[in-house]
C-alpha cells in the first residue's frame, strides 16, 4: 500500500511541476495586443435610408471588425457578404473613437467601391437585445457606387455573447 502511495504522489507531483512549467512549448508564442482592439468584434448591426427607415426590408445583421494584418490603425468591416455585401478598410483615430474610410475604397464582395464615413465606437452605449446587457455600439456610413448619392446609415451593438441575444 505504502509502494502505491509513494507512485502516486510521484505521479502527482510531476504531472503539476510539467505543467506549472511556464515556457514549455510557448517560447514562440507572441501574444500581441490588435492596435484596433477597442474596434474589434462581432456586431449586430442594422442598415437605414437616409430617411431613417430600415433599407431593403432588412434587421439586424452580424459584422465583424478586425484589424489588418499590419496591426496598425486601420481595421476591416465585414458583413460577410450576408445583406449589403460590404468589406472594406477603414483608418481609425485610436484617441476619439471615430473612423473613416478613404473616397471610394476598394469593396471586396462586390469589387466595386465604398466610402465609409462618420464612424463612431461608444464604449457602453448599447445592449444585447434580451438580456439587456452593456455592450459597446456602433455607427456608421456607407455610399456604394451601385447607388451613388445614397448614404446609408449603419447602427448596431456589440454582440453580448449571450445566446438570448443573438438575432
Amino acid at each position: 500500500m505504502k509502494k502505491f502511495l509513494f507512485i502516486a504522489i510521484t505521479i502527482v507531483t510531476s504531472t503539476l511541476w510539467i505543467s506549472c512549467n511556464d515556457d514549455e512549448g510557448y517560447e514562440d508564442y507572441d501574444n500581441f495586443e490588435a492596435v484596433t482592439k477597442d474596434f474589434n468584434g462581432d456586431w449586430f448591426i442594422i442598415g437605414y435610408f437616409p430617411d431613417g427607415s430600415i433599407a431593403y426590408g432588412g434587421g439586424y445583421v452580424l459584422y465583424t471588425t478586425s484589424n489588418t494584418a499590419a496591426n496598425d490603425e486601420n481595421f476591416w468591416i465585414d458583413d460577410h457578404g450576408a445583406f449589403f455585401e460590404i468589406k472594406t478598410t477603414v483608418q481609425a483615430d485610436l484617441d476619439d473613437l471615430v473612423f473613416s474610410g478613404p473616397e471610394n475604397a476598394p469593396e471586396l464582395i462586390t469589387g466595386g467601391t465604398v466610402t465609409v464615413s462618420n464612424g463612431k465606437i461608444i464604449k457602453n452605449g448599447g445592449r444585447g437585445s434580451a438580456t439587456g446587457t452593456v455592450v459597446d455600439s456602433i455607427y456608421f456610413e456607407a455610399e456604394f457606387d451601385w447607388d451613388p448619392g445614397t448614404v446609408y446609415q449603419f447602427a448596431g451593438h456589440k454582440r453580448s455573447g449571450f445566446l438570448e441575444d443573438e438575432h
